[in-house]
């Protein structure tokens, strides 16, 4: 399996005129496409802050990390956002004014696929998500939360990137749409060699990871895997 995200001892310090705060306290560990990973731990602990450098939304402040073999601080953290790594909120962040369909076109369209390819494409990755073509033309507060996340995912894939970075994405759930998600995303990683890392408090989502990191005090260890 590709080992496409490394932490090495990384650590990460919110500083203000004040105070300084230490988030993240040497962390290191490894993800590979192909995988589901979830990532516990109580508010505060510091999976958010992690999740955030995994998006390359910041860098670490001390250690290093690495996409493809590369120093996150080297790379364009732009262009890795929006070719390499997605990531789903709890609060699924679809576009209102757009369709279901739109939604997914999206990103591609910031690719510069031609309309033709992108409208294509996007019903692929509708289809991939279960989704039926009589909810593609639909506005998002039209459908469910359920399918709404789904939609979420397809936009999600549609930038082409690998990783899946999943923020909650069951939180706004009922029991019976967590079901769906949690089992989309194993597929994603085990059928279609995604990376999936999952920030989650829901112990059932964590369950159905092929690894399980536990967050405490800025400090990750192993509990699964």
């Amino acid at each position: 399996m590709n080992k496409i995200i490394e932490a090495e001892k990384v650590g990460y310090i919110y500083q203000s005129k004040y105070q300084k705060t230490k988030a993240l306290n040497e962390v290191s560990c490894s993800f590979e496409q192909g995988r589901v990973y979830a990532i516990t731990g109580k508010s505060g602990s510091g999976k958010s802050t992690f999740l955030s450098l995994l998006a390359g939304l910041d860098v670490p402040t001390e250690g290093t990390l690495y996409i493809d073999g590369k120093d996150i601080r080297e790379i364009d953290r732009d262009a890795y956002r929006m070719n390499q790594a997605s990531v789903i909120y709890q609060a699924f962040h679809l576009f209102p004014l757009l369709t279901v369909l739109e939604n997914v076109m999206f990103p591609m369209q910031l690719q510069h696929v031609s309309g033709k390819e992108a409208k294509e494409r996007a019903q692929e990755y509708l289809g991939k998500v279960g989704l039926p073509e009589s909810l593609y033309g639909k506005m998002p507060n039209m459908i469910s939360g359920g399918e709404q996340q789904r939609v979420a995912i397809a936009r999600a894939m549609a930038s082409g990137g690998q990783i899946l970075l999943a923020d909650e994405p069951t939180g706004n759930l009922d029991s019976q749409n967590e079901k769906v998600i949690v089992d989309l995303l194993c597929k994603l990683a085990h059928e279609e060699n995604y990376a999936v890392i999952v920030v989650t408090h829901n112990e059932k989502v964590a369950e159905a990871a092929d690894v399980v990191y536990g967050m405490m005090d800025g400090v990750l260890e192993v509990v699964r895997g």
